[in-house]
């Protein structure tokens, strides 16, 4: 496979009859995200594309993530296991103590570096003075929203000093045609490049991408260890640099196979009320001031479609990313935390809010003290729920590790709690013999199941 962008993207769904094309007209407020609620919790739902969009010319593509096979084709690839393996053979022949630091030397080190472009398909068409944000088919998914969201923009900034880019992918809230309001945590990369633009007194530029490889929208969204850049860690999951280019109006790099960017600058002290959003959780977050974006230009393909999600209570397509996430970043666990044989982020979790783990044979009853170790650095360390099994439990069986957590469990010995997170430790309980059939009646069954008569 080879997908510069969501273009070649959607040919290979059409092309594997994974894409729905609907012909008639939708309502881009509430209708469009209803329709992709019902399909995503479908199994087998298709990705959608909305070719007649109320009131606005450009198509609509949603739910393009939401299965495990199309997550996979996204990352350039036919199986997501076959990923992580090449991934954790790459960090074996890697140099660095920790996974941290063997990551970040096989993206700075490859050949799959950024490569800076003259001439980028994302400004075929360049509006300045009439740059619109309305004419931009956002959806408003759920009733209490706020207003319109871009639910998929990766959103670039530099770092003042170190002139560090970095990509994120945080929520933006239309207000009208020249203002957004963009919410980053204030842990967030964003938040921390925001605050040292208002320590030197001038407006952040901000540059909003909509499109391009669907790889680099996947890294945008995951929670990459400090240090590591979006676009190379891109780069280095498809091995072929991503092509950028500069922005019309500051200094900033954006794909260059872009469908839409949005220039502008974010306001040092201006605020204005951001939500309230419907969230992956399944539950609103309550409006709160967020920093205000000014646009200074709008560029687009002259074809350009819009890409965006629809997240709300799981099932949804986020959850399919966030799959991916847990086998890709496996091999990373295991070299920080090598007792961690098997790891399953429950979609009812929300991404990696619960964990369930499963230890190796050698670290037998190392559950506890892993918990602590996972709390305190790492992809687990914001886990409300962590859970951890021995050997002998599949993660990936959620009945099997329901039915081992409530029978094995002792709550004054096994459960750890930290401030609001909890810990579960099951491992090391074999005080018990587990019913199990007599291997020989076993076999008896097998030869002799047909002259029983059950159906």
């Amino acid at each position: 496979m080879s997908m510069q962008d969501f273009r070649g993207f959607v040919e290979l769904l059409e092309e594997s009859g994974e894409l729905c094309r609907i012909k008639v007209e939708v309502d881009p407020v509430l209708e469009i995200a209803a329709i992709t609620e019902r399909v995503s919790k479908q199994a087998g739902g298709k990705a959608l594309l909305f070719e007649k969009v109320k009131g606005h010319q450009l198509p609509v593509l949603t739910n393009m993530f939401g299965s495990y096979r199309r997550v996979g084709w996204a990352l350039w690839t036919d199986h997501l296991e076959a990923l992580a393996q090449r991934i954790a053979r790459d960090l074996e022949k890697s140099s660095g103590k920790t996974a941290e630091e063997r990551l970040k030397k096989l993206v700075e080190t490859s050949a799959c570096l950024p490569r800076l472009v003259k001439q980028a398909s994302c400004q075929e068409l360049i509006e300045k003075q009439g740059a619109d944000l309305s004419a931009i088919p956002a959806l408003k998914a759920w009733p209490e929203d706020g207003g319109r969201y871009l639910t998929l923009p990766m959103v670039f900034s530099r770092e003042p000093v170190t002139g560090r880019m970095n990509c994120g992918m945080y929520r933006v809230q239309i207000i009208d045609g020249k203002t957004a309001a963009i919410h980053w945590g204030e842990q967030a990369d964003g938040a921390r490049h925001f605050r040292a633009w208002q320590a030197r007194g001038k407006p952040m530029p901000v540059a909003i991408a909509i499109g391009g490889d669907p790889v680099l929208t996947y890294a945008a969204g995951v929670p990459l260890p400090g240090g590591i850049d979006e676009v190379s860690f891109a780069g280095y999951l498809r091995q072929m640099p991503v092509a950028m280019a500069r922005c019309t109006t500051s200094d900033l790099e954006v794909p260059a196979s872009s469908e839409i960017v949005i220039e502008g600058l974010v306001d040092l002290t201006e605020t204005c009320i951001e939500g309230p959003f419907g969230n992956h959780t399944g539950y609103y977050v309550e409006a709160a001031p967020a920093p205000v974006f000014h646009v200074t230009a709008i560029t687009r393909r002259r074809d350009a479609l819009y890409p965006c999600t629809v997240v709300g209570r799981s099932p949804m397509e986020d959850c399919y990313l966030a799959k991916a996430t847990e086998r890709l970043f496996l091999p990373l666990l295991q070299l920080d935390f090598p007792a961690i044989r098997d790891l399953n982020f429950p979609m009812e979790g929300i991404f990696h809010g619960c964990a369930l783990i499963s230890l190796t044979e050698q670290a037998a009853g190392q559950g506890r003290p892993l918990i602590d170790q996972l709390w305190r650095q790492g992809l687990l360390k914001h886990s409300r729920l962590l859970v951890v099994f021995d050997a002998d439990v599949d993660v990936q069986n959620p009945s099997e590790t329901y039915w081992r957590a409530v029978n094995r469990m002792q709550a004054d010995r096994d459960i750890l709690i930290d401030g609001a997170r909890v810990g579960v430790d099951v491992t090391g309980r074999q005080d018990r013999q587990p019913v199990a059939a007599d291997p020989e009646t076993l076999q008896l069954l097998a030869r002799r199941w047909s002259e029983y008569g059950i159906e």
